[in-house]
């Protein structure tokens, strides 16, 4: 058995009425929003094993340095410890629910190091710390958690839906997997907003908190205007623009925090990266 087959079949046997979350949001609709390449896409496609034109190979592996999933990072396996220490304080439903989390998020770190190992094995081996300071803003309570989850894993859905049309073959293959299970983790964080926000204590907490989380996920998506963009649009590894995808997540997460009967923040607070 092979073994994303083996992954498939511990996957199956998990499921609940509950978990994954994704499966309930899939099968009503398409969730996400189309992202609409403005240029055309390259012809060409690498795949794995093939020589890469060294611009390319650097900017995939800048890719990977930011994505982190990967079993050869410290960095990523501590931040899953931190993820189990917090959850720790959560509800024994949402613990359980946390443990799940971890767990799938162990099977991209398989999917990412075999992706790693076949660009270069000793990046596949590096400790790469998360760069982006989102990962490094306290998580004090639960809602913090639960802002973490919905934002952060949400951008990792709106990247993964960027890589379906990827010139790089072993990338478009997994991100449809890698999509579906961000989009979960996300729905996640929100199932656990939801239940904070069911009182007056848990709504005022979440409003406190939730400028400071909704800035840190509008800057995830880098600059308007990286130098880096257009290279990475001109070799098929993205579609759009840092403006344009920060533009449609924007808009999927502001319907979604109306929807709990929050205030949306001013767009500008308390940014870092315009």
């Amino acid at each position: 058995m092979s073994d994303m087959t083996t992954i498939d079949d511990a996957e199956r046997r998990g499921r609940s009425d509950l978990w994954p979350f994704w499966r309930r949001v899939y099968a009503e609709r398409d969730p996400l929003p189309k992202l609409e390449c403005q240029v055309s896409r390259p012809g060409y496609r690498f795949g794995e094993g093939e020589k890469l034109p060294e611009e390319y190979r650097s900017l995939l592996l800048k890719m990977m340095r930011h994505e982190g999933e990967r079993a050869g990072n410290k960095s990523f396996l501590g931040l899953m410890g931190t993820c189990l220490d917090i959850a720790e304080t959560f509800p024994p439903a949402a613990r359980v629910v946390k443990a799940e989390y971890v767990a799938e998020e162990l099977k991209h770190a398989i999917m990412f190091h075999r992706l790693a190992v076949g660009l270069d094995p000793d990046f596949a081996l590096r400790d790469v710390p998360y760069a982006h300071y989102a990962f490094h803003l306290p998580r004090e309570t639960w809602a913090d958690d639960a802002f973490f989850h919905f934002f952060v894993d949400l951008n990792g859905a709106f990247h993964a839906r960027d890589w379906r049309e990827s010139s790089y073959v072993p990338l478009a293959k997994m991100s449809a997997t890698v999509e579906r299970d961000e989009l979960g983790h996300s729905e996640m964080g929100y199932w656990f907003l939801r239940e904070i926000v069911s009182d007056a204590r848990g709504r005022v907490l979440a409003q406190s908190l939730l400028p400071k989380w909704y800035a840190a996920a509008l800057d995830m998506f880098g600059r308007s205007d990286s130098p880096n963009v257009p290279r990475f649009i001109q070799w098929g590894l993205k579609s759009v623009g840092n403006a344009e995808i920060r533009q449609a997540y924007k808009s999927y997460v502001d319907a979604k925090l109306v929807a709990l009967g929050l205030d949306r923040p001013d767009e500008r607070a308390g940014r870092r990266f315009l």
